[in-house]
């Protein structure tokens, strides 16, 4: 099985590499999870609700007041993920209210964790050759919405699916070393990372990112990939678990393999 975190649109080519990718997978009879984010949409809706809201390493601290806002965004979201699919004759299973994250609160108000993850739904989904198609927001035993930080998401429903593979596409060829040098990171450790992120070497908003990356390899998850989801060979590569010299990434595997001629 295969996970895969995109952001909350597909624009600039995303739609296409990313259908490409889950159809080529399916061809080889992989099951496809998609777990999208939504931030650019929640930040406009939250300031067209006159609701500001502060993030702290990399999280958005949301309050009750915000908290249906969140949930509409994500809901049109993954509506619009859905039918960009569909379009190109992948045939998906929306979740978009909160039922598969089972959350839990951290004392921040409505921004919570990952307590748990409802797999039944997401493997009856994919078993009948759909691609479910998760919102990262979760309710806890009472209900209670939560907004996750979708990176995090994806890592747990990676880790309780079993997932071989984990595939973050974002607006970046992947991981830098150093961003302001463009050094960007190609095969890399769970120890390089953690001693990167621990001498502060990323921004804020990755930082979230590579602690998802570190909690999937740590818990099981055999390769995660970092990738240019506008890049269709880099999604294609990442999706198939396929690294060459003529594509860009960054790949976290329990073994490191030379480059593909």
């Amino acid at each position: 099985m295969i996970v895969i975190k995109l952001g909350g649109s597909l624009e600039g080519g995303a739609e296409t590499a990313l259908a490409r990718a889950v159809q080529e997978a399916g061809r080889r009879g992989w099951a496809v999870v998609l777990v999208h984010g939504g931030g650019p949409r929640i930040s406009k809706r939250l300031r067209d609700a006159g609701i500001e809201l502060p993030f702290v390493n990399g999280l958005r601290q949301t309050t009750a007041e915000a908290m249906p806002h969140v949930v509409e965004a994500l809901a049109d979201c993954n509506r619009d993920i859905s039918v960009a699919l569909a379009r190109h004759g992948v045939r998906v299973t929306p979740f978009a209210g909160g039922e598969i994250v089972v959350a839990k609160d951290v004392g921040r108000d409505r921004t919570g964790d990952v307590a748990a993850i409802r797999t039944g739904p997401v493997r009856e989904a994919a078993a009948s050759g759909r691609v479910p198609v998760v919102a990262p927001f979760g309710r806890d035993a009472a209900g209670t919405p939560y907004n996750v930080n979708a990176d995090h998401a994806a890592s747990h429903i990676a880790q309780a699916l079993g997932a071989d593979r984990l595939v973050f596409l974002t607006d970046v060829p992947g991981i830098y070393r150093d961003f302001a040098a463009r050094d960007l990171l190609l095969d890399t450790t769970a120890e390089e990372l953690g001693r990167l992120l621990e001498q502060g070497a990323f921004s804020t908003g990755m930082i979230p990112k590579v602690e998802a990356v570190l909690y999937a390899v740590q818990h099981g998850v055999r390769e995660v990939w970092i990738v240019d989801g506008r890049d269709e060979d880099a999604v294609m590569a990442a999706v198939l678990g396929r690294k060459d010299k003529r594509t860009s990434g960054t790949r976290l595997s329990a073994r490191t393999e030379a480059y593909e001629e």
